[in-house]
């Protein structure tokens, strides 16, 4: 048996339900950009429990099968209830295709973007985004990609690697001054050297930075953060898995209080150790 092909499309199809999470999150955060309901997805289709497993659909029927913590749990249990119907009941988008770009000159076509042109959505991710491709054009939207390994929320040692740094760059900043909403895919790398309430406080200042220097990111649909998933790369801070895992569970149980009081998205990602390990 070729184990390396079942590694390489078991990886495939994990990207691929990577990439419909994010096409369901700029799908639905366009919808309720002017509401006050907690952030969710919204399915292109859904028949049973599995599709909205793999399409990354927060779901009450799905929580057993995910490796959070009850607190987490409960909060995107009422994010499914508090939300407008049509959000969760399976109507597909019209016209709702998506296609990728392979196009690299992003800075001058946003620049120079109109307003007939569908709205922009920036993603920044760490390595976990590296095999999207840089840009996820739909009919009504349009996902600009930035992933960098090593990312963290905050690096004293690499500028490259900061997202507070990157934010201010004018590289990202040319970005972010065109779109209507950002998503962060980031985690991990902070959270294997960092205790979870000092990296929320790192968050605190982030968020106020962006909601400072960017006047149309003020609304709760325009900042989104992914949960962290597990992580079973050690660190001399964290030497145990175990230890490990109480720092991501306690970081997303963080990050669900910190939406809460800072009002912005936060986005569940179910990917799994056995995703990882493959």
């Amino acid at each position: 048996m070729d184990t390396s092909n079942m590694s390489y499309d078991h990886r495939l199809t994990s990207e691929r339900n990577h990439i419909s999470i994010i096409e369901n999150y700029c799908h639905s955060s366009s919808a309720i950009s002017n509401s006050h309901n907690s952030f969710v997805l919204i399915p292109s289709h859904s028949d049973n429990n599995s599709n909205l497993m793999n399409s990354g659909i927060s779901h009450p029927t799905s929580f057993s099968q995910q490796p959070i913590s009850d607190s987490y749990e409960h909060f995107l249990t009422k994010s499914i209830k508090n939300c407008p119907k049509n959000l969760y009941e399976g109507q597909k988008p019209q016209n709702h295709q998506l296609s990728f770009s392979t196009s690299l000159g992003l800075t001058n076509s946003i620049e120079g973007i109109s307003s007939k042109e569908p709205p922009m959505f920036f993603l920044l991710t760490d390595s976990h985004g590296k095999y999207f491709p840089p840009v996820l054009q739909a009919t009504s939207y349009r996902i600009i990609v930035k992933p960098i390994s090593g990312l963290q929320w905050i690096n004293h040692y690499d500028k490259n690697l900061c997202t507070r740094s990157l934010l201010l760059s004018s590289s990202i900043s040319s970005i972010l001054s065109s779109c209507v909403g950002v998503l962060f895919l980031i985690g991990p790398n902070s959270i294997r050297n960092t205790s979870a309430p000092r990296i929320i406080e790192q968050l605190e200042d982030i968020i106020d930075l962006v909601r400072f220097n960017y006047d149309h990111l003020q609304s709760k649909a325009d900042i989104s953060i992914t949960s962290v998933f597990p992580c079973h790369k050690t660190s001399k801070l964290f030497p145990s898995i175990s230890s490990l895992s109480s720092n991501v569970n306690n970081y997303n149980i963080l990050l669900e209080d910190l939406s809460i009081r800072k009002d912005f998205s936060m986005l569940h990602l179910p990917i799994t150790v056995e995703h990882l390990n493959n």
